[in-house]
């Protein structure tokens, strides 16, 4: 067990001095290509101290937090708070060297401090933790429920921070490993003054360093951010409760920019002479003229969509209804049925009246799938990745429905607005085409050639089990329609051996070979550009990220064809940054800049072209800008073209008739990512990645992508 204080020897060298702010201000006046990182941490790492040093301020994510806030007590869970901080980031710009980027942060916390057992108790009322052995379900439940969670033994003379792994079959008369053979009980009351455990024969919980502490003796570490995954419904009330609108932002970052200036009075940040300006940076933006749908400008991003572009010859639907009879009545049927043939004749979608229905459960469903049909799935409780499975083994087309979003289409008054979303949906799968925009701003000779745009991202577990990456191609003409001609490869990787992710896509260039190949067999001809937009990239991993995968798509070209060498772009774009705009309107208001607003100047980063794009409309608080960085060009495109050309895409979204804040191909690339995810999880649930003997990365693959990929399986 080794339960005690190890003795380390640490010897500690000086290796660099980090360079200063003015040195950071001359590689930013001098138009180097790259700014120095070491003394922007640096920075960092001063501000973070000084707001930390703060009376009843603690830490968590380079964020801090007020600890004596109550926090606001989330539906359904006792025990977490959603607290709000502030975070302040150095950031290099071209127009104002550096500047201080100051933000209010939300964060779901745990405020801890209470013993394990009340914590347990708190969340999972229905397992009794007296002094007996867990039952193997309840042990299953806590196990997963407890598993990252921070703890600190009450036993230690100073505070320690470790984290559950799980919850032991063993109990505290269980023996540890030692030459005395001592139980955990008599081990831990012999060594520690005052310990004593009165549940022995309750079970213990293994921490990540195979320590195994009975439950009574560990205090929940206090003030942690909350270690699981957020569900939808949690996940919708924190988004509720901590989005604020663009006025009441600027009035939390200015009560912000009070703390940090507050906070660098500390000595540290007067004796290096750090202060903060307190006048806000003004900035100008351009609004995009906007594209043109069937004769008709665009307003706001969105247009009135009555009719599709085209539909297949016939599409036939067979709901298959995995709730009971009484629920979905042959009655609710017809009504459904009825709801989709007026809407579907309304928008110009060939649907067959004759709507065949099934009844069964999620054990049978392979056998009531139809390859003729495209199969309507109706669900109370939405298992995704196992309809998905069914789905790739049978090679056929599947269309989810949660039972609420039947109950909104069939009672009372018909929420229309989601029947047509669906019918878009539906439509693309069968290899429909929504709609087309009109693109005169768009120079005609820049697509006189064939052109590919391909979208791509990688999603991670934080466990040990491998990443899934996923590249979405066009493989059209009409690259600036909302229709069904993408293609999609995905591809599992394993991460290294220090457990860390690999984010650049190890095996780019078989799919963008594979990619190349199909574009080829349905067009007749080679792309003669490829344009490439990633996902999920941070400027810390641009050099080794992008060059790796950007080689990888050249050798793919030159393994199609020897001579074959097509102009390559490269852009990046995230919305993980704190920067934020706020439109000044006319009098004193503050609002959301328009969708096709672009920032360009002042704030941006000085050594890459890069722009803020607002693509989508802001409906809920403050909308936050894509920022998009072009890393390479061998198209030799304006920016005013990067600028045009991607919020364009953004209207090409095939799910709904308005701006998104991503290009499409971007957007199907994380749909991708995400249906390959429930389709592994639940294909490998159960299964432990950190015991060795896991299936090889080539594998994995085979057994999650669907076998049928000539259609947008995840729309």
């Amino acid at each position: 067990m080794g339960i005690g204080r190890k003795v380390y020897l640490v010897s500690v060298k000086l290796t660099q001095m980090t360079a200063c702010a003015q040195d950071v201000k001359a590689t930013i006046q001098d138009g180097g290509v790259e700014v120095l990182q070491d003394p922007i941490t640096a920075l960092n790492a001063i501000f973070l101290h000084c707001l930390k040093s703060m009376p009843s301020r603690v830490a968590i994510k380079n964020s801090v937090y007020d600890v004596n806030q109550q926090g606001y007590a989330l539906p359904g869970n006792p025990s977490l708070r959603l607290w709000k901080g502030t975070r302040a980031k150095i950031t290099p710009t071209g127009g104002f060297d550096i500047t201080v980027r100051v933000i209010r942060k939300h964060e779901v916390i745990i405020p801890g401090g209470c013993n394990l057992i009340t914590f347990i108790g708190e969340n999972h009322r229905n397992i009794r933790m007296n002094n007996n052995i867990l039952r193997d379900n309840d042990r299953k439940t806590l196990s997963t429920f407890l598993k990252g969670l921070k703890v600190t033994p009450t036993y230690a003379n100073y505070p320690r921070k470790l984290t559950v792994k799980c919850i032991s079959t063993d109990d505290s008369f269980s023996t540890i490993e030692s030459p005395e053979r001592i139980t955990i009980k008599n081990y831990l009351e012999d060594k520690y003054t005052g310990c004593r455990v009165t549940k022995p024969k309750l079970n213990c919980a293994e921490l990540t360093n195979r320590n195994k502490i009975p439950l009574e003796l560990l205090n929940v570490f206090p003030n942690q951010s909350y270690y699981k995954d957020i569900d939808a419904k949690l996940q919708r009330d924190v988004i509720r409760n901590a989005c604020m609108k663009p006025y009441e932002l600027k009035t939390a970052i200015s009560e912000e920019h009070r703390t940090v200036r507050d906070s660098l009075k500390h000595t540290l940040a007067s004796q290096l002479g750090i202060s903060v300006d307190s006048i806000p940076i003004t900035v100008k933006g351009t609004v995009l003229q906007q594209p043109r749908f069937r004769g008709n400008n665009i307003t706001d991003g969105q247009f009135r969509l009555r009719s599709i572009e085209r539909s297949p010859q016939i599409i036939r639907l067979k709901v298959i209804c995995l709730v009971n009879r009484e629920r979905y009545s042959r009655r609710t049927h017809d009504r459904l049925s009825q709801a989709f043939m007026s809407k579907s004749q309304e928008m110009g979608i060939n649907i067959d009246g004759n709507i065949e229905l099934a009844y069964c459960n999620i054990r049978n469903l392979g056998s009531h799938l139809s390859q003729d049909h495209l199969n309507l799935i109706i669900d109370q409780n939405l298992d995704y990745g196992r309809i998905k499975l069914e789905e790739s083994a049978q090679e056929v087309k599947t269309q989810c429905l949660d039972w609420l979003t039947v109950e909104r289409i069939i009672t009372g008054k018909t929420d229309w607005n989601t029947l047509a979303n669906i019918l878009l949906k539906m439509n693309v799968k069968c290899g429909g085409l929504n709609w087309t925009l009109e693109c005169p701003n768009l120079p005609s000779t820049i697509f006189s050639e064939p052109v590919m745009i391909l979208g791509a991202d990688v999603t991670h577990f934080n466990d040990g089990r491998p990443s899934i990456a996923s590249v979405v191609a066009s493989c059209s003409k009409s690259f600036v329609g909302a229709g069904s001609d993408f293609l999609t490869e995905i591809s599992v990787q394993y991460p290294k051996e220090n457990r860390k992710a690999i984010e650049h896509i190890i095996d780019m260039k078989n799919i963008v070979t594979k990619l190349l190949r199909e574009f080829l067999r349905r067009t007749g001809y080679k792309p003669g550009k490829l344009i490439y937009y990633r996902d999920g990239v941070s400027m810390g991993q641009f050099e080794t990220v992008v060059l790796e995968e950007l080689y990888s798509i050249q050798e793919a070209c030159t393994s199609l064809e020897t001579n074959y060498e097509p102009k390559i772009s490269v852009v990046v774009c995230t919305k993980r940054h704190e920067q934020r705009f706020i439109k000044k309107e006319d009098g004193n208001r503050f609002g959301n800049p328009s969708p096709g607003t672009v920032v360009s100047d002042g704030v941006t980063a000085p050594n890459y072209e890069n722009f803020y794009l607002f693509s989508q409309k802001g409906i809920q608080g403050t909308s936050i800008p894509c920022h998009y960085y072009v890393l390479y060009d061998d198209c030799k495109f304006t920016a005013d073209f990067w600028h045009t050309f991607t919020y364009y895409l953004c209207l090409t979204y095939a799910r709904c008739a308005k701006a998104v804040s991503y290009p499409s191909p971007v957007y199907y690339a994380h749909l991708a990512c995400a249906s390959a995810r429930a389709r592994f999880i639940q294909k490998y649930k159960g299964h432990n990645w950190s015991q060795g003997g896991n299936p090889l990365a080539s594998q994995v693959t085979k057994a999650i992508e669907p076998r049928n990929r000539n259609f947008m399986f995840y729309v």
